[in-house]
């Protein structure tokens, strides 16, 4: 729980020469993860969206940051490991796009990776998503939410960060 409640304070945190929260991802990174986010949040509508329909829509932010927290549950993680050592993500956007297929790629045959810890976070951060999250704040006009779809993409949301993040680090 340690672990969630310091990826959720980081969300106010800042470096101390940004106005950028430590919570945020480089651009090229985020990209990545927005474009998949797109695609994720447009299939828990049925039918499915046109890609200029999901832009601006609170399941494409809420989709987005759900990566976002994936990608610092193993940062977190990361750090706890390895007592802190600094480490350093990639900045070529050709070697972040080539990580993004490989992520990718890894999700589609099921080959997502995790630790015990991080299903244990991932866990109560669904269970908090089913609780406490108003599905009337994601409906669509002309589209019908597909709540089983939305809580499965949830928690796949935070796992493909988990190991975007994992794969970045390991380049």
């Amino acid at each position: 729980m340690l672990i969630a409640g310091e990826i959720f304070n980081s969300l106010n945190q800042y470096t101390h020469d940004s106005n950028i929260s430590k919570f945020f991802l480089t651009d090229d990174i985020a990209n990545a993860c927005y474009g998949l986010a797109g695609g994720f949040a447009s299939v828990i509508y049925m039918p499915s969206p046109k890609p200029e329909e999901i832009k601006n829509t609170t399941a494409l932010s809420f989709i987005y940051a759900l990566m976002t927290y994936g990608f610092n549950i193993y940062l977190k993680e990361h750090s706890l490991s390895t007592n802190a050592a600094p480490y350093t993500l990639p900045r070529d956007p050709k070697v972040i796009k080539k990580i993004q297929k490989k992520t990718l790629s890894y999700t589609s045959h099921g080959e997502l990776v995790s630790t015990p810890l991080a299903d244990k976070i991932i866990k109560i951060l669904i269970n908090n998503i089913k609780n406490q999250v108003k599905m009337e704040e994601f409906n669509l006009k002309g589209y019908r939410l597909n709540k089983s779809k939305f809580l499965d993409y949830s928690k796949l949301s935070m796992y493909w960060g988990y190991n975007f993040a994992r794969d970045l680090l390991s380049s």
